[in-house]
């Protein structure tokens, strides 16, 4: 019962042992309690407990007039039912129930009477002829029976998430049963499974095969209220969608049933039938293509492309320290008004040039193998370093390094490296912002000029000699994040002079801004391919 209220199905139990005794629905099987005690009947039977060959148990599958149904009110009963009949439930139900809208007959009787008793006649025969058809109709019947014959080969199948497929283990039981899976194998089931002794057993052919597995498919689409985005919910947890209510519940359950009737049809004829929900219509392109949902993953990325929720980064944007990345965050928390990540940007903190150039022996190599990966997979890459060492070389090196995964392009493009005249810090902002700055963070009332700062600006590697000047000054070296936290702070305070849209760093940003915006994650294979061949994420090369 909490089954079908879950599934949208409601009933009560007097009614559902109505229809069985109108031979419309019935359980998979029935029992009794056995005389004498309550000794549970134990699934899958044993020689000494099989209450179908002792007489407290029978199959009801056919609902023919071969067994007397109970009273509703005999407890001492029990019928069994399978998931799967589900479907059928819900025809007979919908088929045995009259509905109308009384505010049509108001009208009638303004003008007339209304002739009831011709009516309930009608009603009454039009509802007879219809309760034989179903009561001949073995298909719906023999479709959930067959769905639960074979669910213990097939039905963990459907039970996952594309990648996982989830097994219980343990007994269930009540005051009639008890079902023991502790000791059954599935794997050793598996092994064993002859689908052929299915065939003969429910005398399957492979158009009847197929008219099932359509049947299901077209029956738990047409009740799925989320049937457009099946292809994300495929994806889901089993323990999510189990959360699912009503008709979107119920066509889970469909879905299942459709799934397994599928299984059984490949490893009967060796083809593979159109997807559930991909059975009705005529699909001309398939998105994404057939041949990249063999890799699971790619598949996923690519419908949470398509549907927006795929957070993988747009753009990596590589700074040098800690001191840079808070001040970028700062900025655009700031000034553009949302976290980087809202815009699909993630910064990267490479802890110093020399972490991006390289040693000796790799020189240049590994930070723009890594561009090349990110580029290949579709998230720009864009690099921010101070004018030391080996930066100016970097970005030599990367005019001519040619990408490994995509012929005739280029790893990255010259504009997508920012090497700063001197430093963040002093291209960014004046002397007298700087030495400011630097005099609220020294102690003991240290002050900084800016003829001293200009010094140090005009010497090679110039953050690197300010760093000298203010140790000697303080005995300890310039705490960077937070310089670069007063710096950005002063940057942003009304009534600075010099315009913050002017500063190379916001140019920078905006750029970086842009670049993410633009960077539309594909739904395709082929617009990837386009994306990848396309001069965005390299220069075009021979």
């Amino acid at each position: 019962m909490i089954f079908c209220k879950d599934c949208g199905v409601s009933f009560d139990r007097d009614r559902l042992i109505r229809l069985e005794r109108l031979g419309l629905f019935a359980p998979i099987f029935r029992v009794r309690t056995p005389p004498g005690g309550r000794r549970r009947f134990v699934i899958p039977p044993t020689a000494d407990n099989d209450w179908f060959k002792q007489g407290w148990a029978w199959d009801t599958t056919s609902v023919r007039d071969t067994y007397a149904v109970p009273d509703s009110k005999d407890r001492n009963h029990e019928g069994y039912y399978s998931i799967f009949q589900i479907g059928h439930l819900d025809l007979i139900l919908r088929s045995m129930t009259l509905s109308m809208y009384m505010d049509s007959f108001l009208e009638v009787v303004e003008m007339a009477e209304v002739d009831w008793n011709k009516m309930g006649q009608q009603w009454l025969k039009r509802f007879k002829n219809l309760a034989t058809a179903l009561r001949d109709n073995d298909y719906r019947r023999s479709q959930a029976l067959l769905c639960q014959f074979i669910s213990n080969r097939y039905y963990y199948y459907t039970q996952g998430n594309q990648r996982t497929i989830q097994r219980s283990h343990g007994f269930l039981e009540d005051q009639w049963i008890r079902v023991d899976a502790m000791n059954w194998d599935w794997n050793e089931y598996v092994r064993r499974w002859k689908p052929r002794q299915t065939e003969r057993l429910f005398q399957l052919t492979r158009e009847k095969l197929r008219h099932a597995y359509e049947d299901l498919a077209i029956a738990q689409e047409s009740c799925d209220p989320m049937a457009s985005w099946y292809q994300l919910i495929q994806f889901v947890s089993v323990s999510e969608r189990r959360k699912l209510k009503g008709d979107a519940f119920r066509a889970e359950t469909l879905r299942s049933g459709a799934h397994m009737l599928r299984l059984l049809y490949k490893d009967l004829y060796r083809e593979d039938l159109p997807h559930p929900n991909e059975l009705t219509g005529t699909i001309i392109t398939h998105s994404p293509e057939l041949e990249i949902r063999r890799d699971t993953r790619r598949y996923l990325e690519f419908v949470a492309n398509r549907y927006g929720v795929n957070p993988q980064t747009k753009l990596c944007l590589m700074v040098e320290g800690p001191s840079e990345e808070l001040a970028v965050l700062k900025i655009f928390e700031s000034w553009f008004g949302t976290h980087p990540g809202k815009r699909g940007i993630e910064i990267i903190s490479l802890g110093g040039v020399d972490t991006a150039t390289g040693g000796k022996e790799d020189r240049f190599r590994a930070i723009l193998r890594l561009v090349d990966y990110l580029h290949h997979h579709q998230t720009f890459t864009f690099l921010m370093l101070d004018n030391e060492n080996y930066a100016k070389r970097l970005k030599a090196e990367a005019r001519k390094k040619k990408s490994i995964h995509q012929r005739h392009r280029y790893v990255t493009r010259p504009e997508y490296i920012k090497i700063w005249c001197r430093s963040f810090e002093m291209d960014n902002f004046s002397v007298t912002e700087i030495a400011s700055a630097l005099s609220v963070l020294a102690p003991d009332k240290v002050r900084f000029t800016r003829s001293e700062v200009t010094a140090c600006m005009h010497q090679t590697s110039p953050m690197a000699r300010l760093d000298d000047h203010y140790k000697t000054k303080t005995g300890r070296g310039i705490p960077k994040p937070k310089l670069a936290e007063r710096l950005v702070d002063g940057m942003l305070a009304k009534g600075v002079r010099r315009k913050i849209e002017s500063r190379p760093i916001m140019k920078t940003l905006e750029r970086v801004a842009t670049l993410a915006a633009r960077n539309h994650p594909p739904t395709m294979l082929n617009i990837w391919e386009r994306n990848q061949a396309s001069k965005y994420f390299g220069k075009k090369g021979c």
